[in-house]
């Protein structure tokens, strides 16, 4: 039995394509159209819908993006700007408003306070009362309420030499701190939108 010719066998992809696409010499298109003038729906199938799908790619072109939709794509992706330094905050000095040391109590509110030194600050339009008790020889105990809105945003330092307490007053804006070093302390109160320093007290 005689093997079939090379014009009767199937036209590959790779032919088909190459002819579509009018990358073939004289003999190659030559091969191709006499092979789709024999009977071979099979191969005129291809052609066509290899000539279909190459059109197809061609023509397939995505509109030109707007001005405005490109700058607002090209913007999702540019970094975001940092923020402003916030300025910070102003630091104002409290008032003493009482100090026992230099007012001293009545007997009898010295007989309920024992012997611990009570001090009144005005810190803008607030209040803080506090006292300054020995716990022995070489510690204080210092306590006392602080009356603003919400003072349990604020923040309360006491400082004694390298030493640093810090404590939030609770929702009555009482706090208190134990085992302080006995020497000048140095109060801060930090407040949501301002910081407040006491003068140094020496006791």
């Amino acid at each position: 039995m005689k093997s079939a010719r090379a014009h009767d066998r199937h036209l590959d992809l790779r032919t088909v394509l190459d002819y579509v696409d009018q990358k073939l010499d004289a003999a190659g298109r030559g091969a191709v159209e006499e092979h789709l003038a024999r009977p071979c729906p099979a191969c005129r199938e291809r052609v066509r819908a290899a000539g279909e799908l190459v059109h197809l790619l061609r023509s397939d072109r995505a509109a030109e993006v707007p001005a405005w939709l490109r700058e607002r794509a090209v913007d999702v992706f540019r970094p975001a700007a940092s923020e402003p330094a916030r300025r910070p905050w102003a630091e104002v000095l409290a008032e003493l408003v009482f100090d026992s040391l230099r007012a001293p109590l009545p007997a009898a509110a010295r007989r309920s306070v024992g012997e611990a030194r009570r001090l009144r600050f005005r810190v803008g339009a607030h209040e803080l009362d506090f006292e300054i008790e020995r716990e022995d020889a070489a510690l204080l105990g210092v306590r006392g309420r602080l009356t603003a809105p919400e003072p349990a945003l604020w923040t309360i330092q006491v400082a004694c030499g390298a030493e640093r307490f810090r404590a939030r007053p609770d929702a009555s804006g009482a706090f208190a701190f134990t085992s302080v070093p006995y020497g000048t302390l140095e109060l801060t109160l930090d407040a949501p939108d301002g910081r407040f320093r006491l003068p140094p007290i020496d006791d």
